[in-house]
């Protein structure tokens, strides 16, 4: 990635209500001035603005490097960035609005509000509360449409139950859950460039995400809020609600001590082992510091990253927010320039530092097979498994490779593949990385056979089960096309919740929300496969009638999720 070697730096008082705050202590400006833009050039990081909160009060903010490697443009402190799951503590706080109101049982199942549709083939779902939710303790994984544990059972957590409970909070409030937070959160503390949905002060100045090699990617465009992952906002905007916490504003004193102290101890991410330093309160993550507990969440959107922690006995804290995958590399030493309460957060989410051996290692093997290609790639890799056979091992491999397909980089990941199958023949995750690659590039025989060597190995795998058949259908598509009649097309064109399908001249285009638009083309009369992306199919769901009442999305993997039209 290109570097802007000239970092525009920006430090400046706050001066609005009653965020303003103290002067900063000699010499703070200075250092990060000086610290912050040496982390980004060492973790390759092309931007990043942050705010930092003293006695209550926002001290100062900060903005740091370019909003787009592409057009140079620097980050100040209004430029907007993807909260990510940031949202969640939002979301939580307005549901606490609706239950200082009367309005909202903690206790009482979600479905007695609002039925999930999503959910209903299994009636546990029904025991489903907003405390579960608040605590992570629904059963349901991040993302999906089932319930993978008991509710209450266990901490898991899930963007799904927020997403559900923002459904909930307008259902109660009667209002769209922007709409409510704006009235009872974001104009109270003058939140002026904060929302769950697209703005146009967002087009004109927000950032986008870069990957982690400074591929630039599009602004997302979200229209419909997610409870769970869609707000925007700035650092200095967020720390103003940190700051509503910690000064008992907003929300009753009451309340807020429940939402940030620990109601369940997490369990060690990933797993069903229970983390000794990490508890979860009502929206907000709970860790112990050196004289009292803090709070804290971090918002992952994978080229948009931040985070942010603050100790109510102190009244102090900091967040941040970064255009860049890369971002967590720095997270530790960044945040270690302004307090020195232990981040027990950072150990279990297990963040790669910048100077991680590992790290260090991938990134010298993958710039080799993105920028030189397979041959010089290769020679990396093997050099490097050789010199550092710990660092680099198949797991590892698997990993980049699937960069690389992401990157389209097809001739760099089928040799990682091949290369994996040299030392472990019987990898089925490699047979079946081989075979996407064979089938992206349209090579089908070859994409059938490696997707067959998989099911040699493992039978019931869902993935190569279900590739098999689909390149099949692509072989058929090439020798003879599918009709559809306009008027069919036309009954399909509509609105899908996140999914919007559209009919221009004689073509259906498939778009999902933040996503890029793709051309459907017919496999029949009701399933369609995404032109250039042969990974998703889609298929209109009728009723008795005839009428479409709704989209379903299939996967390559084997899995499926509905959207019912208008929905």
């Amino acid at each position: 990635m290109k570097r802007h070697h000239s970092i525009w730096v920006l430090l400046i008082a706050l001066c609005l209500g009653n965020c303003s705050g103290p002067e900063a202590p000699p010499g703070l400006d200075e250092k990060l001035a000086e610290e912050i833009p040496r982390l980004m050039e060492l973790a390759d990081v092309p931007g990043l603005s942050l705010a930092v909160i003293r006695d209550g009060r926002i001290l100062y903010a900060g903005a740091f490097g370019v909003r787009s490697t592409e057009t140079g443009e620097p980050i100040d402190t209004d430029t907007i960035f993807e909260a990510a799951s940031l949202t969640k503590t939002i979301t939580a706080a307005a549901a606490m609005k609706l239950m200082e109101a009367g309005e909202l049982d903690l206790d009482t199942p979600l479905c007695e509000y609002l039925p999930y549709p999503k959910l209903a083939g299994d009636e546990r779902y029904k025991k489903l509360t907003a405390r579960l939710v608040l605590t992570h303790t629904t059963g349901l994984p991040n993302w999906g449409n089932r319930l993978i544990r008991e509710p209450g059972e266990l901490y898991g957590y899930s963007g799904e139950g927020f997403l559900y409970l923002g459904r909930v909070i307008e259902e109660i409030s009667g209002q769209g859950l922007d709409e409510f937070a704006h009235e009872h959160i974001f104009t109270p503390l003058g939140m002026l460039r904060t929302s769950y949905v697209w703005t146009e002060e967002y087009a004109a100045n927000g950032a986008p995400g870069h990957d982690r090699y400074g591929v630039v990617q599009e602004l997302r465009k979200r229209t419909e809020p997610n409870g769970g992952a869609s707000l925007i906002t700035t650092p200095t905007d967020y720390a103003r609600y940190v700051c509503a916490l910690l000064n008992d504003e907003v929300l009753k004193p009451e309340t807020i001590a429940q939402m940030l102290s620990p109601q369940v101890q997490a369990a060690k991410w990933g797993k069903t082992e229970l983390d000794e330093h990490i508890f979860w309160g009502w929206g907000w993550g709970v860790q112990p510091g050196d004289t009292g507990y803090g709070f804290w969440h971090w918002g992952n959107n994978g080229d948009l990253r931040g985070y942010t922690v603050a100790y109510k006995d102190k009244k102090e804290g900091l967040v941040f927010f970064s255009n860049s995958e890369n971002a967590f590399a720095l997270a530790d030493p960044l945040v270690a320039l302004i307090t020195e309460e232990p981040q027990w957060s950072m150990v279990w989410l297990d963040w790669e530092r910048h100077d991680d051996p590992e790290r260090m290692a991938r990134r010298s093997v993958e710039k080799a097979l993105l920028e030189e290609g397979p041959e010089a790639g290769m020679m990396r890799l093997k050099g490097v498994m050789e010199r550092f056979p710990e660092l680099f091992g198949l797991d590892e491999m698997g990993r980049t490779a699937g960069y690389l397909v992401g990157r389209e980089k097809f001739d760099s990941a089928a040799a990682v593949f091949s290369y994996m199958l040299e030392i472990e023949p019987k990898r089925m995750q490699a047979w079946e990385g081989l075979g996407m690659v064979e089938m992206e590039q349209g090579s089908y025989p070859e994409a059938i056979r490696a997707f067959e060597k998989a099911m040699e190995i493992n039978p019931s795998r869902r993935m190569a089960k279900t590739a098999v058949p689909w390149i099949r259908d692509l072989m058929a598509l090439e020798e003879k096309s599918v009709e559809v009649p306009d008027s069919l097309l036309e009954k399909y064109a509509g609105s899908y919740g996140p999914r919007k399908i559209t009919l221009r001249e004689g073509h259906l285009f498939y778009q999902r929300e933040g996503r890029p638009e793709y051309r459907l083309k017919p496999l029949d009369r009701n399933t369609f496969l995404l032109e250039g992306y042969p990974r998703f199919r889609l298929r209109f769901v009728t009723n008795d009638q005839g009428e479409v009442t709704a989209v379903r999305g299939l996967y390559i993997e084997g899995r499926t999720d509905t959207n019912k039209r208008g929905e």
